[in-house]
């Protein structure tokens, strides 16, 4: 059975330009990279590429910022970040990732 990534996509691109747009660039090129991975066809490494982002000082639910943002757009921010985050969770797998190599 196939695993559909649109849901991680359409969440990535969308951070991916609020983050542009709040000039975040440190994030904005991470994601990026993950975002090139999914393109590639290589959900599973993008996935693992994103995850990286999270836990540990300075880590991106600790630096993100939204500066200049309205608070309607940095809480959109904020929630993209953790809806991010359990979807990555979700779709996991290890043994997926194997087969991408």
């Amino acid at each position: 059975m196939k695993t559909d990534y649109s849901e991680y996509q359409n969440i990535l691109e969308e951070i991916l330009e609020l983050l542009r747009t709040y000039n975040e660039d440190h994030w904005a090129n991470y994601f990026r990279k993950s975002l090139e991975l999914l393109y590639k066809g290589k959900p599973q490494k993008s996935i693992a590429h994103s995850l990286g982002a999270y836990g540990g000082m300075g880590s991106f639910n600790d630096s993100l910022c939204f500066t200049g943002a309205s608070e309607v757009v940095a809480n959109r921010g904020f929630s993209l970040s953790n809806t991010l985050y359990l979807e990555c969770k979700s779709k996991r797998s290890i043994f997926k990732r194997v087969l991408e190599f």
